[in-house]
C-alpha cells in the first residue's frame, strides 16, 4: 500500500484518499454488492458492479464532484469508505447558516468490522483533520432514524442529536426519516 495517500494514520487504522484505479472501484462494487452493506447504504434494491461504482465514484476521485472520497484501512486490509464535504445547501438540513458547514458519509463495507469502535475512531479522526486543517466549524451527519448502530457510533465520536428530518432519504422504494447529527467545533 503506498502509504502516500494516506493522510490520517492511528495505530491500526488510516485513512487514505480514494484513487482512479480499478481496485478502488471494485472495492467499492464488492462492498455496494453485499446486502448487510445495502441495508443501510445506497439500498439492497440498488447494488453496484464495478460499471456503475465506477461511474459514482470517479468524478469524487477526480475533483469533478466536491466530495473528497477517502477509504478506511486497518491494518493491511481496506474495509470501509467514508467522505468529506462543503455542505453547499444547510437549508436541506434544517440549518440556518453554514458556510463553514461540512457533511460525512461512512460505511464499513466489511462486516467483520462491525461492532468493534472503528467507524467511531473513524470519524473522530476525520472530525479533528477537519477542525484542523479547514474553514469547518460544523460538521453534520445524517442516518437514518433506523440504523441504531451508526447512530450510536456517531454519538461516540461526538455528534449529538440535532432534529429529525421526515422523508429526507429515498431508500429501497420508500423515503426515510433521517437524523440530522451535529458536531461544532470548541
Amino acid at each position: 500500500m503506498n502509504r502516500a495517500f494516506r493522510f490520517i494514520q492511528d495505530r491500526d487504522f488510516a485513512i487514505r484518499l480514494m484513487r482512479d484505479d480499478k481496485r478502488d472501484y471494485r472495492l467499492m462494487s464488492e462492498w455496494l454488492t453485499d446486502e448487510r452493506v445495502l441495508e443501510f447504504y445506497e439500498g439492497r434494491d440498488n447494488p453496484h458492479d464495478s460499471a456503475k461504482a465506477r461511474e459514482k465514484f470517479r468524478p469524487l476521485v477526480t475533483g469533478e464532484d466536491s466530495a473528497t472520497p477517502c477509504i478506511l484501512e486497518h491494518g493491511d486490509a481496506s474495509i470501509g469508505y467514508i467522505q468529506y464535504y462543503p455542505v453547499e445547501d444547510v437549508a436541506e438540513y434544517g440549518l440556518e447558516s453554514g458556510d463553514d458547514t461540512y457533511g460525512l458519509d461512512l460505511f464499513i463495507g466489511e462486516p467483520e468490522y462491525w461492532n468493534r469502535g472503528i467507524g467511531s475512531r473513524a470519524m473522530r479522526a476525520l472530525i479533528t483533520y477537519l477542525f484542523e486543517s479547514t474553514d469547518a466549524r460544523r460538521i453534520v451527519i445524517d442516518p437514518q432514524v433506523s440504523n441504531c448502530r451508526a447512530i450510536r457510533s456517531y454519538e461516540k465520536a461526538g455528534f449529538r442529536k440535532f432534529k429529525v428530518l421526515p422523508k429526507h432519504e429515498w431508500h429501497e422504494g420508500e423515503y426515510r426519516d433521517c437524523w440530522i447529527m451535529v458536531i461544532d467545533r470548541e
